[in-house]
């Protein structure tokens, strides 16, 4: 009998399919005026960091959906992802 093992991802192929994932939720999130892109991953700790900018980081709810909505997508969708954080632009 073999035994199948799941091959294990480089951290570009990662951030690659974050980046895929955060560009189908953006239509969404540009509704509300806001916008996320990946700013970091660290493949060691499974950490993504992501750069929240417009108008949804001013709202009260945004904590609530980006740590209910977003993170919840994401990691259903990429395995190797185990911790998101939000870096929010005051800037914007």
């Amino acid at each position: 009998m073999s035994v199948l093992r799941k091959r294990s991802r480089s951290q570009a192929d990662v951030e690659h399919q974050i980046r895929h994932e955060l560009s189908e939720i953006l239509p969404i999130l540009r509704i509300e005026h806001c916008s996320i892109e990946l700013d970091a991953f660290d493949a060691a700790t499974g950490t993504a960091v992501l750069h929240v900018m417009g108008g949804c980081k001013d709202c009260d709810a945004s904590a609530v959906t980006f740590m209910q909505g977003i993170e919840v997508q994401l990691k259903r969708r990429i395995a190797e992802l185990k911790f998101v954080v939000a870096n929010v632009d005051s800037t914007a």
